[in-house]
């Protein structure tokens, strides 16, 4: 009746669902089947594979370089065809049988939560269930789709896990089964067992099956389809325009984004994440988070879009990710949490460290090695502790803490600040050589390395501290940290600046990090939109032409609107940096793929994500990692930050700079808190395209208007860009700039 394929190591007799299999058993735990073919003699009616599960525990990559390679191999989809079974009859002909994710093969280390017998399978933090588990009509979806037959005792493992059931042609003589891989995915099949039964018998298993032109006519294509729209995003499907969300007990400055059909799905990104940001990352004890409690995590790094809610990164408090969060929840006028944030961190600044025994934040900054072998948290993470720093400038700056703070405060200033300068003196165990030696993700993480992304972002921080330190009288130590800044600087420019044979000199950095993209280049524009200005080009043009120059060169490397394997380092990071330098056509499209790539329709939409896996089509897309990851979250924030452009960085006052996508028509600001000339003040104004407000500007084609309603005016506002140079204006025009081939007027009211 039943014949069983050739397995030499078989040790066990299994009976599945009904159906009779011999299997190697080795340490408790079901082996798969090894090598390319089995034998298996006869003539079948039905044939039952066990296991068919992908054997990688991998559906998409860790961070690294393989999107900027364009190599999606990782990456697995619905629908991709990870191998197949040649069905060898003994007249030299065969039945060629896809296995397809989705269809007859399915993912069980995520899914499901492995035995104990199973030993070291990956699985982090599995099982990753959702939507299946609380959406009946999804999971009905996925029963549709899936032509597999569950085996759900409570033993099943993975190699016992499904049984695919084939039926071949009954009327020939079967010689062998070969299983070969697709090539162009990793992650290949596990199963454990092959059984035959026989062509004079009936099945009456009762069992789901498949035939030769169930593939050939891909009769899976239509509920795969409905699989897939149900669980992935599809681009072409956001929807253009949104109704602002309405969030309870919301707070935060009103910012609302128009397009020519009403509010932008970016109205609703900015709504979600900045009360996200304020109450969910710094909670009501001070406390800071990297990731909000109980947030969705879409299967660590190497999921494939099904997701739980678990504390994720809760506990935690990277540096990095901290500092770059609490600049934007200051700048949302949340200073009070903001505060009691800060002085939870300088409680952390003393916490012991293993390696590095002077004051200083650590990459997670409450966490406390265990012995010497636990090495991850014990390097010096100089791009993290320098985070921590700008973020205390920017709360100074933006009026949430005054001088009398500082004072009770200089001591924790000073250790902060000293941190560079023991680097400096002490080259031996620091391995300063001009530049700093960080162990981050930004270099090599626990051994680490030179790079720029760190440098620059603590010489911003000393150059930020020396100001404290003027204000706090203290000069002689303010002029000992610019003079360090200045070796630094100088150190900087001999190591991580090349001569390119096309843009000239430009600025380089390693890609010996996890982090996907070459994006971290662009640091002195994205650190110096935080506390120069917003208007880069007219507040430092040597610094805006070495970054321009820079990102024309990335773009010959990798350039995509839609860099979201990381939504920080990667989408907020381009994003931002062309919103700095005036890339209008740049900042237009990766603006709108920001708004996108936080979307879905129907699963915890607008948080952003840490990450997100976007097909090779570039039609769709799943979320990777946890929602709400907090340097991710913010530098998308950013965007809203430099897109209303009222900017109070540098000098008395504040300009207004604002950004409008080419996809958007106005930008509505209301109660947003800027410094003033008399301390700081509420603002509340709509800049639009047309002249419909009262302050215009126009170049007889392109037309740009202001509406200001709250608060002390703006020193003056910059419209643009324009076409043409000669602008006309009813206000006081203060002269045209040319940036980028585009031109932008300066007008006074």
């Amino acid at each position: 009746m039943y014949s069983f394929a050739e397995n030499k190591n078989a040790n066990r007799d299994l009976t599945v669902l009904g159906i009779p299999f011999r299997v190697q058993e080795k340490d408790g735990k079901i082996e798969k089947l090894a090598g390319g073919s089995v034998s298996l003699s006869g003539k079948y009616s039905t044939l039952y594979f066990l296991g068919m599960s992908t054997d990688s525990w991998q559906c998409s990559e860790w961070w690294g370089q393989q999107e900027v390679l364009y190599d999606h191999t990782t990456r697995l989809f619905f629908g991709d065809r990870i191998g197949h079974f040649r069905i060898i009859f003994d007249d030299r002909t065969m039945e060629l049988v896809s296995v397809i994710f989705g269809v007859n093969a399915f993912n069980y280390n995520l899914y499901f939560k492995p035995k104990p017998n199973e030993g070291n399978l990956m699985s982090f933090e599995a099982p990753y269930d959702e939507p299946f588990r609380s959406d009946a009509e999804a999971k009905k979806l996925l029963d549709d789709a899936l032509i597999l037959n569950e085996n759900t005792a409570p033993d099943a493992e993975k190699a016992s896990k499904w049984i695919f059931c084939y039926k071949p042609k009954s009327d020939k003589r079967i010689e062998s089964i070969e299983w070969h891989k697709e090539e162009g995915k990793r992650a290949d099949l596990c199963f454990s067992a092959v059984t035959g039964l026989s062509a004079d018998c009936e099945d009456g298993s009762g069992l789901r099956s498949a035939d030769l032109n169930f593939f050939l006519r891909k009769s899976y294509y239509k509920p795969l389809q409905a699989l897939k729209h149900r669980l992935y995003q599809y681009v072409d499907e956001v929807p253009r325009t949104v109704e602002p969300l309405e969030i309870e007990g919301f707070d935060a400055p009103d910012i609302k984004f128009y397009n020519k059909d009403g509010p932008d799905v970016f109205t609703n990104v900015y709504r979600k994440n900045i009360m996200d940001m304020a109450y969910g990352k710094i909670t009501d004890d001070g406390m800071p988070h990297t990731s909000t409690a109980g947030t969705a995590n879409f299967g660590c790094y190497i999921g494939f879009g099904t997701f739980n809610y678990s504390a994720s990164y809760g506990a935690h408090v990277w540096t990095r990710d901290t500092g770059r969060m609490l600049i934007e929840v200051t700048n949302a006028g949340y200073s009070d949490r903001v505060r009691k944030a800060v002085e939870k961190l300088h409680e952390m600044l003393y916490y012991p460290s293993l390696r590095f025994r002077i004051p200083h934040w650590k990459r997670v900054a409450n966490l406390v090695a265990q012995n010497e072998n636990d090495t991850f948290n014990e390097g010096n993470e100089n791009d993290g502790h320098a985070s921590i720093m700008t973020a205390i400038w920017y709360l100074y700056h933006k009026g949430g803490v005054g001088r009398e703070w500082l004072v009770k405060n200089k001591e924790h200033l000073k250790a902060a600040a000293d941190y560079y300068l023991w680097q400096r003196d002490n080259p031996k165990e620091s391995n300063f050589d001009r530049v700093l030696y960080t162990h981050s993700e930004t270099s090599t993480q626990i051994l680490g390395g030179y790079d720029l992304y760190s440098n620059v972002i603590s010489y911003y921080a000393e150059l930020l501290y020396a100001e404290i330190f003027d204000d706090l009288g203290d000069h002689a130590y303010a002029e000992e940290l610019r003079s360090f800044c200045r070796e630094l600087k100088a150190g900087i420019s001999e190591k991580f600046v090349m001569d390119h044979p096309v843009y000239g000199r430009v600025l380089t950095d390693t890609t010996d990090d996890c982090w996907t993209y070459e994006y971290k280049r662009f640091v002195p524009a994205l650190i110096c939109t935080d506390h120069l200005s917003y208007d880069l080009h007219k507040a430092d043009p040597e610094l805006y032409d070495l970054c321009r120059r820079t990102f024309a060169a990335e773009k010959e490397v990798f350039y995509n609107a839609y860099s979201g394997r990381q939504m920080g380092y990667g989408q907020g990071y381009l994003t931002n940096c062309a919103l700095a330098l005036d890339l209008y056509d740049e900042y237009s499209e990766c603006v709108d793929a920001s708004a996108r790539l936080c979307y879905h329709h129907t699963d915890v939409p607008y948080i952003v994500p840490e990450g997100v896996i976007m097909h090779g089509s570039g039609k769709y897309f799943f979320r990777n990692s946890d929602l709400g990851n907090a340097v991710q979250q913010a530098e998308i924030i950013k965007e809203v930050r430099l897109m209303a452009g009222a900017d109070d960085l540098g000098g008395e006052g504040y300009r207004l700079i604002p950004r409008l996508p080419s996809h958007m028509t106005r930008i509505e600001v209301t109660g947003l808190p800027v410094r003033c000339t008399g301390g700081v003040q509420k603002i509340s104004y709509v800049y639009s395209r047309g002249t419909q407000y009262p302050l215009f500007a126009t170049d007889g084609y392109v037309s740009y208007s202001l509406g200001f309603y709250q608060g002390e005016k703006p020193g003056y506002v910059r419209f643009g860009p324009f076409g043409r140079p000669d602008v006309k204006t009813n206000g006081e025009s203060l002269g045209t700039d040319e940036i980028n081939g585009k031109y932008y007027a300066y007008i006074k009211f």
